[in-house]
């Protein structure tokens, strides 16, 4: 058994009182569920899969030509300081949740159990939508960069080829599914896989910084430009406000913060584990990204060329222009390209649990097929191939228009950022004291005032990211998101009063159980002996009274 597979595997037969239950799946069993899933992923194989998926340097790279027409490079790099911190903010809220509620819904579940019982399936309800809408948005993001990258790497080397919408269509087609394939038939490996992508994606950039500095050498930009430069490149007027709008260009290198909660029944001790998996990849996303984003800005000899270039991408010209050899641009990007195939494959990963473990409860339209586990690839098949359709099927639109599809697609900041602040909202309302259960993450006194800055902070970009990134606006540069956002939540207040309020009430929680294996668990016992898997409610608290009782005797 490798490293990964840490998990305790349901007796399959043997005497009584040789049986044993974990309070992981103690726990689990007191929110409603069983495990369905093996606890494959150990701490580093999951932070690398967090890592993967925030792939934040990645996002910097592929987004930062946005960033320079917005306040050049010194409001690209300090942006990301900004960035990294209130996604730190918003994530230490989801981390202290995942502590008290280690359950695969994450944002779903937690809303539920925050809310009064009147209110609490509908706001389940939304929170599960808006987050499996930012997740598949986040998705068709990914793989339409990677297919531009591709085309880009083509037409940088064969300067006469034209790159038509279609052909980046059929290559946002294959990259997609080739990420759910790796979901589906090699999900026994993705634990070592992530790792690869982890170390891969850091050596990746270290050679990449290398390689562009030593080649650049000596016709590098002034520091004064490179870290004083805030050139507002936009068109409007108040550079306070292009500043904001590079601020929330620089969050999608720090989407996908949520991913570990949605994995938390896939790893032991999910209560101590889960919020390190949250937490740990927004650091270790800065300090990649920052180091990254302060050597691109060094190398740009021709900053209108890059903004321009003909392949579409401007990491592609600033690599070309520090090498001066399009062998070892061609080289560099294929690297980059694959780093940001690990992040899709780690979103397919994340949602199709998010959508599995709310459809548990039917939550969804047809929830019956989405919550099933498939019995050989121990994955939600049914979940991720839904995934990957509505992703093909929307990638439609970037044939049509590439406005309105970017529209959509950059909805998902607004989407999953908001979905992170919600069951944090309703706490902060209702009151954590009363709500919370002693949990191994508690941040007591600093809980309310980062819960109302995360909400406050939420609030404030998604109005920020529903301006328009340059002026004057036209039809071919108007920010779309606004209507996206207000056309997909309507879609989802109009399925839950049509259909699915009749239907959702939501899970079905023992608090006095869970209370009982939570304090059993801080004073850390780890397994019930003479239990096994399946034992009712009453029974196990029974257990778990006599273990303490006798816990506290030899003490």
């Amino acid at each position: 058994m490798t490293a990964d597979a840490t998990a305790t595997t349901p007796p399959q037969g043997g005497k009584m009182n040789d049986a044993q239950i974990s309070i992981d799946d103690i726990e689990l069993q007191a929110q409603g569920y069983t495990r369905a899933m093996p606890r494959r992923f150990s701490l580093l194989s999951l932070m690398s899969m967090s890592y993967a998926l925030l792939a934040t340097w990645n996002g910097f790279g592929s987004a930062f030509g946005t960033g320079f027409i917005e306040a050049s490079s010194a409001g690209s790099i300090w942006t990301l300081t900004i960035a990294a911190a209130m996604t730190a903010v918003t994530g230490i809220g989801m981390a202290e949740l995942s502590s008290a509620y280690p359950v695969a819904g994450a944002q779903y579940y937690w809303s539920f159990v925050v809310s009064t019982p009147e209110w609490a399936p509908f706001a389940s309800y939304m929170s599960a939508g808006i987050s499996t809408l930012g997740w598949w948005l986040g998705l068709a993001s990914v793989t339409n960069f990677i297919s531009a990258m591709i085309l880009g790497i083509a037409q940088l080397n064969h300067p006469d080829y034209v790159i038509e919408r279609w052909h980046i269509y059929l290559v946002f087609v294959i990259v997609t599914w080739a990420a759910i394939g790796m979901n589906v038939f090699f999900t026994k490996w993705l634990p070592a896989w992530n790792k690869f992508i982890l170390y891969f994606s850091a050596t990746t950039m270290v050679v990449t910084m290398i390689t562009i500095l030593a080649c650049a050498a000596p016709n590098y930009q002034p520091a004064s430009f490179v870290f004083g430069d805030t050139t507002n490149s936009t068109g409007w007027s108040n550079d306070g406000l292009a500043f904001l709008l590079c601020t929330v260009n620089a969050l999608y290198g720090f989407l996908g913060v949520d991913c570990g909660a949605h994995l938390c029944e896939e790893i032991p001790n999910p209560t101590v584990n889960v919020p390190k998996v949250i937490m740990y990849p927004v650091l270790m996303g800065f300090v990649t990204a920052f180091p990254f984003a302060i050597s691109l800005s060094f190398v740009i000899t021709d900053f209108e060329r890059v903004i321009t270039t003909p392949t579409g991408l401007p990491l592609i010209e600033v690599y070309y222009q520090a090498t001066g050899s399009k062998a070892g641009t061609t080289i560099l990007m294929l690297a980059f390209a694959l780093c940001f195939f690990g992040c899709a494959t780690a979103n397919i990963t994340s949602s199709s649990r998010q959508m599995w473990s709310a459809s548990r409860d039917n939550c969804f339209p047809l929830s019956r097929y989405w919550k099933q586990v498939h019995p050989r690839w121990q994955m939600p098949l049914n979940a991720a191939c839904l995934s990957g359709t509505l992703v093909t099927l929307y990638g439609l639109i970037f044939i049509g228009s590439s406005a309105a599809f970017a529209s959509m697609v950059g909805a998902c900041i607004v989407f999953m950022t908001t979905s992170y602040v919600l069951p944090q909202g309703i706490l902060a309302w209702r009151g954590r004291d009363k709500i919370l259960p002693p949990r191994s993450l508690d941040l007591g006194k600093f809980g309310l005032p980062l819960n109302v800055l995360a909400c406050v902070w939420v609030v404030f970009i998604d109005i920020i990211y529903c301006i328009p990134t340059s002026y004057p606006v036209t039809t071919t540069n108007m920010n779309w998101i606004s209507v996206v956002t207000v056309g997909l939540v309507t879609f989802l207040l109009v399925a839950w009063y049509v259909s699915q309020r009749h239907v959702f009430k939501g899970p079905n929680i023992n608090f006095e159980m869970l209370q009982a294996a939570r304090q059993d668990e801080l004073a850390g016992h780890r397994t019930i002996e003479g239990l096994a898997v399946g034992a009712g409610d009453d029974a196990i608290i029974e257990a778990l009274r006599n273990h303490s009782v006798a816990s506290g005797k030899k003490d």
